[in-house]
This record gives C-alpha cells, structure tokens and sequence, in this order.
C-alpha cells in the first residue's frame, strides 16, 4: 500500500492547495516535497520501532491519541492552524536528525527549509492518523514484533512511487556511515538507508 497516494486522495486537490498555500508554495511543489516527506518519515518511524520500547511506544500513541479522525476532516485540519501534535511527532521520531530531513528535502524539492518543516508537523499526524484507523479495523501487523516491518515495507512501497531519488536527499543530509559497509547508494531500499540515517 502506497500512503503516500492514500494521502493525497484524502487531501484532494483543494486540501493540497490549503497545504500549499500555508507553506508559501505552489501545489506542484507541495505534491513534490510530500512524495519525499511520507516515505521519509515511515522509515523514520520503522527504525524507531525495531526496539520494543520504540514499537510499544508508537502503538500506545496510536491507541491514545491516532484514531483515524483526523482523515475525515483533513480541510478542518490543515486550516487549525495548531502545530504542536505534528511538532511532537517530529521531535519523537526525528529527533536531533529533524534539521538535517528538512535540509536535505529542501535541497531535492525546491522548497526551504522552512516550508519543509512546516509541511512535516502536518504530514506526520496525517500518517499517524492512517496507522491508527488501519490498526484498529485490520490490527494485522500491529504488534511488537511486526509493527517495525510493516512501517518498512509502507516506507519502500512509497518511495519506489515516488518521483525524487530519496537516497540522494539522505546522502545530502548525511549521517549514512552507521554500522552498515558498502554503497549507501544502492540496494537495500530507503528503509536500510534510513536505519543508518536515524540510527541512535
């Protein structure tokens, strides 16, 4: 499953220029940065979740506060004008790396830095609100055990859908030496790539 193209049904063409225009940008651009942004931070979040406190935190934020509510208003969203859920996401799941992401996005999308972050804090409880509405009508993969693998596969399906080459923006930010030999280049999918890029 794409969540990138799942979330842009949602937004539709007038919640992408809402999008757009809270960022300053134009909606192609808007579309871009969110093809580089998803996937992203789907693999932010699978490298978050391969230890168990990681996977039991992130379900429990699901459980508590990600019910899927957010997608049946997604105009009431972007239009709130209240970043702090999105700011919480991104410092729990970026951490010190956030500055870095938003660079290096910046550079591959034509976007600043700013934009960019502004665009994260209302992508990242877009996906977050998807995860929590799949988790409680399939519950499939939705455990300790799997919830790290399922993030990863979501993150590769939509980066090979996508139209930025990401290990390019990741080799931008840096951060790719990690434990892991070889050309961060190629193989291994964004979801290794970003095991090095986050890796604590």
């Amino acid at each position: 499953m794409d969540i990138t193209q799942i979330i842009m049904s949602q937004l539709g063409d007038n919640g992408l220029e809402a999008m757009a225009n809270k960022i300053g940008a134009d909606k192609n651009q808007t579309a871009k940065a969110l093809e580089g942004a998803v996937p992203t931070l789907l693999g932010a979040m699978s490298n978050n979740t391969s230890s168990e406190s990681g996977a039991s935190g992130l379900l429990g934020a699901l459980d508590r506060d990600h019910d899927g509510s957010i997608l049946d208003d997604v105009m009431g969203f972007i239009g709130g004008g209240d970043d702090s859920k999105g700011a919480g996401i991104l410092s729990h799941v970026l951490g010190s790396k956030q500055p870095a992401v938003e660079s290096g996005l910046s550079q591959k999308t034509g976007l600043n830095s700013s934009q960019i972050g502004n665009l994260l804090k209302m992508v990242a409880p877009l996906i977050m609100g998807y995860l929590g509405k799949q988790k409680k009508e399939q519950g499939s993969g939705f455990d300790l055990g799997g919830i790290a693998g399922m993030l990863g596969g979501m993150a590769q399906t939509s980066d090979k859908n996508t139209g930025l080459d990401l290990g390019d923006i990741l080799n931008v930010v840096g951060g790719l030496s990690g434990n892991n030999s070889g050309n961060s280049q190629s193989g291994g999918g964004i979801g290794g790539m970003l095991g090095k890029l986050f890796g604590r």
